[in-house]
């Protein structure tokens, strides 16, 4: 508005835009507080509708759940399309995401959800750093795309902040399960996982070692979430396909070696009963139980030899029963013979009596 001049005074007109703004913003927001204490959620069609859109079809699923490495380990969890997922069917709710500071090595964005209808309001911060590994500042672009990407981060822990836990937890188990499916088609989705790697550029190795598996066959149902859970983050820019694989090798090589631990002495003294009866009825060898425990864990040479002189003890106990029999038969055949003298017959018998009982 234009300066005016009353009666000989200048009047100053003020300016309203700032508080014109106020007004309409807390206008508009008692009016969505209103509408939501008219028309209520329903906690039933919440979850009945979360759950429906969650599991709609595998692509779905897969992107409700992200996968990141983090301290050597991969850590998964469920991802800013689920969170996108629960605010909708939630409903009477606002949220929203934006950079709210550049520090000039990190940026910080803010997320916020706002229940309308309990009036309860959560705001999330997410710190990304915008350098690389020499400590050179990103480009605009470059850093444009992290704070886009910090964003979306802090509005997915505000409106998983902001919708309890308890009323979700089990939607996200059911995408979990949506991703796996079931043996039956577990060869095809192994499968279709490794082909969205190899065209992200990583290759076969790299996966078989970030799930610490010796072949494409190991992989099972729990490691198809964590894979798809990788896939989805580096769509969405949460990490790089170097970052995700960099880090688990980094941590592979920095881990300390330790010796492995010998068999348990107390284990072994539990177990040595059953191996001495496995021996002697010829179901095992001594070999065979050596090479079984070794494969748990490294047996002692006091423990190998304790097998072996056991081996050796039940085969001495077959030999001598088989004498004690032979010789037994070779006397009942001498005296129905008479070949032998009554002193030697007696002799025989005690040979006999005194092998049995060792």
């Amino acid at each position: 508005m234009n300066d005016r001049y009353d009666e000989g005074r200048e009047v100053q007109s003020m300016s309203v835009e700032g508080s014109t703004v106020a007004l309409l913003n807390k206008s508009e927001i008692d009016m969505q507080v209103a509408t939501a204490h008219k028309y209520p959620r329903s906690i039933k069609r919440f979850r009945d509708e979360s759950l429906q859109m969650v599991t709609l079809n595998q692509a779905v699923a897969e992107s409700c759940i992200y996968a990141l490495p983090r301290g050597g380990k991969t850590i998964e969890g469920p991802s800013a399309r689920f969170a996108e997922v629960v605010a909708s069917a939630w409903g009477n709710c606002r949220a929203g995401a934006r950079v709210v500071s550049d520090s000039g090595d990190f940026i910080t964005a803010q997320g916020v959800f706002h229940d309308l209808e309990r009036n309860v309001a959560i705001t999330y911060e997410v710190q990304r750093r915008i350098t690389d590994s020499k400590g050179k500042r990103y480009n605009a672009d470059m850093i444009g795309v992290t704070g886009n990407a910090a964003s979306s981060i802090a509005l997915r822990n505000a409106i998983l902040k902001g919708v309890p836990k308890a009323f979700w937890d089990d939607m996200y188990q059911a995408a979990r399960q949506t991703v796996m499916g079931d043996f039956k088609t577990l060869a095809n989705r192994r499968a279709d996982a490794m082909k969205a790697f190899v065209a992200l550029g990583i290759s076969e190795a790299q996966v078989l070692a970030k799930l610490e598996v010796s072949g494409i066959e190991d992989i099972g149902l729990e490691h198809l979430v964590v894979l798809r859970g990788l896939i989805t983050a580096i769509k969405e820019g949460d990490t790089t396909p170097e970052q995700a694989f960099a880090a688990d090798s980094e941590a592979q090589a920095t881990k300390p070696k330790t010796a492995p631990t010998n068999y348990s002495q107390a284990d072994f003294d539990k177990n040595i009963g059953a191996w001495h009866k496995l021996i002697a009825d010829k179901k095992k060898t001594a070999e065979q139980i050596i090479a079984t425990a070794n494969s748990k864990a490294p047996l002692t040479a006091e423990q190998i030899a304790a097998i072996k002189n056991t081996s050796a003890r039940s085969a001495e106990g077959s030999a001598q029963a088989s004498d004690g029999g032979s010789a037994g038969a070779a006397a009942a055949s001498t005296v129905a013979t008479g070949e032998m003298s009554e002193a030697e017959i007696a002799e025989a018998r005690a040979r006999e009596l005194k092998e049995s009982q060792q």
